[in-house]
């Protein structure tokens, strides 16, 4: 049995980006991104359990922005679950993330689990 606790499908992705924590915007850059959450560089101030917004400028018109938590902490890189996004936000995750999967019809079986939950 595999030891991987991981169940989304994550793609690297080398994104500058920005969190938000109480009104102060700090720089990041994605590692990789998955539907349930992000790896970022940066934030070393952020400690686990902080609550941050993520911003993902996709261009100057698109853009994902996401609420979520920090979980794991260290080394400069965080780990960020995420707890709720607009569902235009979503769209353009779900997109980015299946367009560069290895196996984008397992994201699609991912998101079936989502929409399972609700």
């Amino acid at each position: 049995m595999s030891s991987e606790k991981r169940h989304s499908t994550r793609v690297e992705a080398g994104f500058e980006a920005y969190v938000t924590v109480d009104d102060v915007v700090i720089p990041v850059a994605t590692r990789n991104l998955s539907l349930k959450g992000a790896l970022l560089e940066g934030c070393d101030d952020c400690l686990v359990g902080t609550k941050a917004e993520l911003h993902i400028p996709l261009s100057p018109s698109v853009r994902i922005v996401a609420d979520g938590d920090v979980i794991r902490a260290g080394n400069g890189v965080i780990a960020m679950r995420f707890r709720e996004m607009d569902e235009l936000s979503f769209t353009f995750l779900h997109r980015l993330v299946t367009l560069n999967a290895s196996d984008p019809e397992v994201v699609d079986d991912e998101l079936m689990e989502i929409f399972e939950k609700f």
